[in-house]
């Protein structure tokens, strides 16, 4: 079944005047030219640095950066600048003269209501609008378009968080981790083909696009659904979303598994960069781990089990597959010289051996077949599956815990 509903925001959930980026370029070339004395910078070339820093974060696979943090950088090498400057800029012209840009966006008649609607009815629904912008700035649109602020919306991607931007699929792999759904039982709703459709179906999800001006879509990208978004909303109230599981997608093939595995690690480093470092050591509830101890055993488990489990099977001829040993129980490991953020990165380390030897493999390898103790006869391809599932299990529980201990 459906369970999360993402949307993308500008020509989607809300109406952006074509002349809202021109604006919003010049505004931040002011401010920028006006912090900038030491190194005198025209307005336009601050645009087109813009436009470079923007590529930047298109092009960024790392998930240990997040989008500001490679906007900010790229700008402050090309102005000569340092990047504490260049964040002032921002920060002053999006508390000034962004706050003028009202006018700018219209309401798209049904959006607020649409996302109550889906919210009350048990959906996730996240606001998966491009990374580049700060989350206030976003908010602002959100409210300026007339969508109610306090919806409990599981997720609103914005660049101060988010390590991917589109048309990148690992962007969509973030998403899905963090809200702790599979592909298969999420839809995206968007107007930029490229963006917002392409993408997602790459990484296996469902798709609605809002097409306006009756273009004609990429042959080879199949979509479940086309229109405006008052379409989408009568398609809900017809009860579509609850038949929508019944449309097969393609299966999964091996080039779902790159995306999938950054993807998950910039969930995980998104947590942990999100989570205060008071809770990491404390104990929910009776026999569970600890925050700490979660990822832990992630990062253990990349370097002693899933990889090499992912070896032996291109290795050797149909190995069989016995239980990894059971780690260590709620309490009983000596974590006093473990942090989280170190752990995060380590695990990133090991994940990054783990693609380097699934990205050297030829095409045939991924069918080689092997026995599980519990799943019964399997191969390469379902064993790389099995461990982003593995990842996902325990961003959930980790984004449980830490629920949990901040309400203890």
């Amino acid at each position: 079944m459906i369970k999360a509903v993402l949307f993308d925001l500008d020509d989607t959930l809300l109406r952006l005047s074509p002349q809202f980026l021109p604006t919003y370029m010049t505004g931040v070339g002011q401010a920028v030219a006006a912090l900038s004395t030491k190194n005198p910078v025209t307005p336009e070339k601050v645009s087109e640095a813009m436009r470079t820093a923007v590529r930047a974060m298109v092009e960024n696979l790392d998930p240990t950066r997040i989008n500001r943090e490679v906007f900010n950088e790229c700008l402050a090498i090309q102005f000569d600048l340092p990047p504490s400057t260049v964040k002032a800029a921002f920060d002053q012209f999006h508390g000034g003269a962004y706050l003028d840009m009202q006018a700018l966006i219209q309401p798209l008649p049904g959006a607020s209501a649409l996302l109550k609607r889906l919210l009350d009815s048990g959906y996730i629904v996240v606001v998966a609008t491009n990374p580049y912008f700060p989350l206030r700035q976003i908010q602002l649109r959100m409210e300026w378009a007339g969508i109610d602020p306090g919806l409990p919306l599981a997720l609103v991607t914005h660049s101060e968080e988010s390590h991917f931007t589109k048309p990148n699929p690992h962007y969509y792999e973030e998403i899905l981790a963090r809200i702790g759904v599979e592909a298969d039982e999420a839809i995206m709703v968007g107007d930029i083909f490229a963006n917002d459709i392409t993408p997602a179906v790459k990484v296996g999800m469902y798709t609605f696009w809002i097409d306006e001006r009756g273009e004609q879509p990429d042959p080879g990208v199949r979509i479940q659904g086309r229109g405006t978004l008052s379409d989408f909303i009568a398609l809900v109230e017809d009860g579509w979303l609850e038949r929508l599981k019944q449309t097969v997608l393609p299966p999964l093939t091996e080039a779902h598994i790159p995306p999938r595995m950054i993807g998950d690690t910039g969930a995980l480093i998104a947590l942990v960069e999100s989570a205060s470092p008071a809770f990491w050591h404390k104990f929910p509830l009776p026999g569970e781990w600890s925050p700490l101890e979660v990822l832990c055993h992630l990062r253990d488990s990349e370097a002693l089990v899933q990889r090499p489990r992912l070896e032996r099977i291109v290795q050797e001829h149909n190995p069989f597959l016995e239980p990894p040993p059971p780690p260590p129980g709620p309490g009983e490991r000596d974590l006093s010289g473990e942090d989280a953020l170190r752990a995060a990165q380590t695990f990133w380390v090991e994940r990054q051996r783990t693609l380097a030897f699934l990205g050297a493999l030829p095409l045939e390898a991924w069918t080689k077949p092997a026995r599980h103790s519990i799943f019964g006869p399997t191969n390469l391809l379902e064993m790389a599956l099995f461990t982003t599932r593995h990842d996902r299990l325990h961003i959930s529980q980790l984004c449980q815990t830490l629920g949990r201990c901040k309400e203890s």
